[in-house]
């Protein structure tokens, strides 16, 4: 699962600057002498600050040198997993371990755990052979009891009916009954299982012909079965069945087949004198079992009892001594100098706490040397490790998810904490929704001394480890909905009404403006977010469709950009300027030369007011530049397929000729007549070759009868970007070749420094350099970045669409559901009233289910895509390994191993 180990329990705190990068590691070496090892390794486990190092690596594990404890250790374990079963199935709860408590050495607790586990086992034998005594007894009374009624009702002439109806069958010789008996009533009684009863009686049906008499009865208790293998013996739905039959050959025959079905037979005294002294023996040996049982349920509850209140003291000795013995494992042994050697990973600002600890621990228990901790220089990769808070965890698990960080780079956790609920809430951008989502988060949130260390399920734990994600997530929809002026799919005016009025005769009308009617702003534009009134206008939806494409292209190009930049961060960072200077300058330029114009251009055709006031019948001052605004997606388009063709719908700088107010061909500055499309509107004052007939200049104003002709070009625009185009083309080969060849150069040249030495470096990793692995991954690295600039600026669409799809859908169900109810037209009042709670209830129900659910679900999901692959693979590796250090905290825990 995403978020299962973000629960704050076992936390470490950590600042912003530590979730910035991971913490400096240095590889540290201790020297001990023998006797002080299991001292010193057990203080490292309580310290939890060092990561050791397996020196044994290739050694098998039964060749090592506490194999023989471990093996101890893991029986210890065993036998204390079948004491835990024990006290649980007795309903016991094993009392925790005060912090106070002296725990006792390891081999105090083998002899108590194996004299515990000896006697368990005597006890639960004695237990068990009671409880089969008294089962047997309770089914006698129970075959006593219900067999005195069936052999009343049978006694008389039951045989002889019997026969009657076995004469219209096969009947068996008189040979098989015996002369003497064949008249005699023969009765066996015992009981069976229910799901066996029926298969039973047909079995003896056919075996004996119809011969003998089966009478069968549920009994109404659950009775022991003896016969379970798994476990012990079971409570079972039980039967109680006699048969009558004559002669012995069928008795035996019946037994036997009884038998095989799993049947227990009990004897049935057929006088009645002796059926009521067997009754009374049967009560009296049934009291005594019942006082037995009693006493020895009691020995066994307070056998376990006192095991539950040391089980845990003595878990947590046995683990912690596992985990000493396989820590020394992977340390190494000089025979000769009587030390062992550790290596192992410390936090760079933790060296000296750790290394003063040792030395105190080396003085308590009385040792004459003292530890010796060395620094040593390495190649290896250091482990990563990232302290978090409860804040920071359920953000930091959505990155690991993807992979830990590799040792000191830019870690994305530390941006996730609010890019990621930033573009949930674009997605889920509703005040109503997104504040219900984080007053559910908050909720969560507040149950955290409740539910802290304790087992919630799979479920309600994942939800939980994320619930500051939820919290900012529901703040951020809320924050977004703000701006979008919306509320359960209803238009709010948080800052008033809106800005704009009725036009009518020149002149506002001073009332909002309506359906149909002229609309003029009143003034300042609205000041935070939407103007409401674009809720309710016919072109709502081709407003909101710009507006939120062009709100997911800036955010998705921005949060790129900070990908690329934060890789700068990481080249500084591991001293790689090669890459500083043939890497993140070509892609800066190659990304923003293209999208980061792009992003200009949506600003500035925001910033810029494109209206005609003389059009609508105002002053030039009241307006704007009276200019068709151009199109974003047609000008990038151009601006590759036809880099050199004149602009003739220009974004900024505008330069216009003929029309009102503008120069004419005649007045035409100096060098202009090189553009081309004033070439073609002046031929005869540029002096171009034209075709018969069109020797006049085209550039006039409007007058009577006389249309306008008018041609705006950008020279600028049209310099800046073929600029931009140029450099973004000859950025992509330096990225693609310039690393390679320099890897290649530095290779070559170690290569030849290296005449005179011994031939055995492989490389910096322990392989060969090869050229073509490095111009391969380089090409690799290229084209993703080159074609994922385009499908990953394409990609955060999906924030538009899902936007889009949110409101729709709040909308659709709030006009169809819940103004259905308000506007149902029922004049009985009881009856409308009803109508109304069921339509809310209704709308509550679906909204709660589709957009509180499966639409935040989709924008958690594709907000998480974005977080992973659109931004992260700018700058992030997450090839690192998690440091996980020797720590007794993992005791219980399932981290001891």
């Amino acid at each position: 699962p995403l978020l299962a180990g973000a629960r704050g329990g076992s936390l470490r705190i950590g600042s912003m600057g530590e979730l910035w990068r991971s913490k400096e590691m240095q590889l540290v070496q201790l020297i001990v002498q023998n006797d002080a090892a299991h001292a010193i390794v057990s203080k490292l486990g309580e310290m939890g600050k060092m990561q050791l190092r397996d020196l044994n690596a290739g050694t098998s594990f039964y060749k090592r040198s506490f194999v023989d404890e471990v093996r101890e250790c893991e029986e210890m374990s065993r036998i204390l997993r079948t004491i835990e079963e024990e006290i649980v199935s007795a309903g016991i709860v094993p009392s925790p371990m005060a912090h106070e408590m002296e725990i006792p050495p390891l081999d105090v607790i083998e002899t108590k755990l194996r004299d515990m586990e000896v006697e368990i086992e005597n006890i639960k034998a004695s237990q068990s052979l009671f409880e089969k005594n008294h089962n047997a007894l309770e089914e006698q009374a129970i075959v006593l009891e219900m067999g005195k009624k069936f052999y009343a009702k049978m006694g008389d002439g039951a045989v002889g009916a019997s026969s009657v109806l076995a004469s219209d069958r096969e009947l068996m010789s008189l040979s098989e009954f015996g002369s003497e008996n064949s008249s005699m009533l023969g009765v066996i009684a015992g009981t069976v299982k229910s799901e066996s009863v029926a298969a039973l009686e047909r079995i003896v049906f056919r075996a004996t012909r119809g011969n003998a008499v089966f009478q069968q009865k549920r009994i109404s208790k659950q009775l022991l079965d003896p016969s379970a293998s798994r476990g012990g013996p079971e409570l079972v739905q039980k039967s109680f069945f006699m048969v009558f039959f004559t002669g012995g050959v069928l008795g035996d025959k019946v037994s036997k087949i009884a038998t095989y079905f799993g049947a227990t037979l009990y004897k049935y005294p057929e006088a009645p004198i002796e059926h009521a002294e067997m009754v009374l023996e049967v009560q009296k040996r049934l009291a005594e079992s019942s006082e037995v049982l009693g006493r020895a349920k009691a020995i066994s509850h307070q056998t376990l009892k006192g095991a539950a209140d040391e089980l845990v003291s003595w878990m947590h000795v046995v683990g912690k001594e596992k985990m000493v013995f396989d820590a020394l494992n992977k340390c190494e042994f000089d025979i000769k100098r009587h030390v062992f050697i550790a290596e192992g990973w410390v936090c760079v600002d933790e060296y000296e706490m750790v290394y003063g600890a040792l030395q105190t621990a080396a003085i308590e228990q009385g040792l004459d040397t003292r530890p010796i901790m060395n620094k040593l220089k390495s190649r290896l990769t250091p482990p990563t490790y990232i302290p978090v808070t409860a804040f920071t965890s359920g953000f930091q698990a959505l990155v690991n998810t993807y992979g830990t960080p590799r040792y000191r780079e830019v870690n994305p956790g530390a941006f996730c904490c609010i890019l990621f609920p930033y573009l949930f809430g674009i997605m889920f951008g509703d005040f109503g929704h997104g504040l219900l989502f984080a007053c559910f988060g908050y909720y969560l949130i507040s149950k955290e001394k409740e539910w802290e260390g304790k087992d919630l399920g799979d479920m309600l734990e994942m939800v939980y480890g994320g619930r500051y994600i939820c919290f900012l997530n529901g703040l951020f929809g809320a924050f977004v909905g703000l701006l979008y002026n919306e509320a359960f799919a209803y238009p709010m005016g948080w800052f008033g009404t809106s800005r704009w009025e009725g036009f009518e005769h020149g002149k506002l009308t001073g009332e909002t403006c309506e359906a149909g009617q002229r609309c003029e702003l009143s003034g300042d534009i609205y000041p935070v977010g939407i103007d409401p009134i674009w809720h309710v206008t016919d072109n709502k939806i081709t407003f909101f469709n710009s507006l939120k494409m062009k709100i997911s292209i800036v955010v998705g190009v921005l949060q790129m950009s900070l990908g690329v930049f934060l890789s700068l961060l990481n080249h500084i960072e591991y001293k790689d300027y090669k890459k500083v200077i043939f890497q993140f300058i070509p892609e800066i330029i190659f990304f923003e030369g293209i999208f980061g114009y792009l992003v200009f251009t949506i600003f500035y055709k925001w910033a810029t007011d494109w209206s005609c006031p003389m059009e609508a019948g105002l002053a030039a001052s009241d307006g704007g530049i009276c200019q068709p605004a151009p199109s974003l997606l047609t000008l990038l388009i151009n601006m590759f397929m036809s880099p050199t063709d004149d602009i003739t719908t220009p974004l900024y700088a505008i330069e216009c000729f003929g029309g009102y107010g503008n120069p004419t061909c005649k007045n035409l500055p100096a060098g202009y007549c090189d553009y081309p499309a004033l070439a073609a509107a002046c031929p005869v004052s540029c002096g171009t070759n034209v075709t018969a007939g069109a020797f006049v200049d085209l550039l006039r104003a409007s007058g009577p009868g006389i249309d306008e002709f008018k041609v705006c070009i950008s020279p600028l625009q049209s310099f800046i970007q073929m600029r931009l185009l140029i450099a973004a083309f000859i950025a992509v080969p330096i990225l693609l070749l310039a690393i390679p060849f320099i890897e290649v150069y530095q290779h070559s040249s170690k290569a030849y420094a290296n005449l005179d030495e011994d031939d055995h470096s492989a490389g910096e990793h322990g392989h060969e350099f090869s050229a073509g692995d490095a111009f391969i991954h380089q090409g690799i690295h290229t084209i993703e970045f080159v074609l994922g600039g385009i499908s990953n600026t394409a990609s955060y669409l999906r924030l538009w669409a899902l936007s889009l799809a949110h409101s729709q859908l709040a909308e659709l169900f709030k006009d169809m559901i819940l103004g259905g109810g308000l506007k149902s037209g029922i004049e009985n009042p009881f009856l409308a009233a009803l109508a109304l709670f069921i339509a809310y209830s209704l709308w509550a129900i679906i909204s709660l289910v589709v957009l509180m659910a499966m639409e935040n679900l989709s924008s958690f999901l594709h907000a998480l895509r974005l977080q992973w692959v659109e931004f992260q693979n700018k700058f992030y590796y997450g090839d690192g390994q998690k440091w996980s250090p020797f720590s007794f905290s993992a005791v219980g825990k399932g981290g001891d191993d």
